[in-house]
């Protein structure tokens, strides 16, 4: 049975965020190559760049602070990647970073039947609310692109309420404004300890969109209720 409410994550549970950020370096590191430095090999810079980026975004702290200035946050990534491989100037890096980020926002889609899911959600009388990490700027216009504020209640974005997930505040403030109780509600998202570990902390069932496909990492102490790979299941 559906639950009178569900709150849902954007990136990755609505739209391909991470999806677009691969092709876009990807596209970044050949054209680096290919209109900057033809004597780098394409494939070991993309690797360095890809473990620039894991090292970036895998602490907490940095993580908070990087996505609520993505161009400098970006930058850094290029730069530490650059310089792992010897490679020291800054107007090459800049442009890079910078060529990356208007190529990433550009590749960004909604995945297939979320719209469709969304509506039908909508249509059921479930009440819906977007809970959603990074600045209103970016946060923002990625719901303005996709026309989807018509499908929430409201939407919590980080910018906006000055705190986020996995701050249990986020969800509390959810419920007070939808004035339910945690067993009413759902939460729907990609990321285990932000969207599915913090919000069981207040008894909320928590849904984990494995869009991936991937399963379960090896050793994680978070136990989704439910893996779903697409919202479109929520509605099977």
């Amino acid at each position: 049975m559906l639950p009178k409410a569900i709150l849902l994550d954007l990136d990755d549970t609505i739209i391909s965020y991470n999806g677009a950020a691969d092709a876009a370096w990807q596209i970044s590191c050949s054209n680096f190559v290919s209109a900057l430095e033809p004597s780098f090999d394409e494939a070991a810079l993309l690797d360095s760049v890809y473990k620039a980026r894991n090292w970036y975004w895998g602490d907490p702290d940095r993580h908070r602070t990087g996505r609520m200035d993505l161009q400098q946050a970006r930058r850094d990534v290029v730069r530490i990647a650059l310089e792992d491989l010897d490679y020291f100037h800054a107007e090459s890096t800049l442009q890079m970073a910078d060529g990356y980020s208007r190529l990433q926002e550009e590749l960004i889609c909604m995945f297939p039947q979320s719209e469709e899911t969304l509506e039908k959600l909508k249509s059921m009388g479930i009440k819906m609310v977007l809970v959603t990490n990074g600045t209103t700027e970016k946060q923002r216009g990625k719901i303005a692109r996709f026309n989807l504020s018509r499908f929430f209640e409201f939407c919590l974005v980080e910018g906006e309420v000055g705190f986020g997930k996995p701050d249990t505040r986020v969800f509390q403030l959810a419920l007070e404004r939808l004035d339910l109780s945690p067993r009413q509600v759902w939460m729907v998202g990609d990321n285990l300890v932000w969207d599915v570990e913090a919000p069981q902390k207040l008894g909320i069932h928590s849904i984990w969109n494995d869009y991936r496909k991937e399963g379960l990492p090896a050793g994680t102490r978070v136990k989704p209720d439910r893996i779903i790979h697409s919202i479109a299941e929520l509605l099977e």
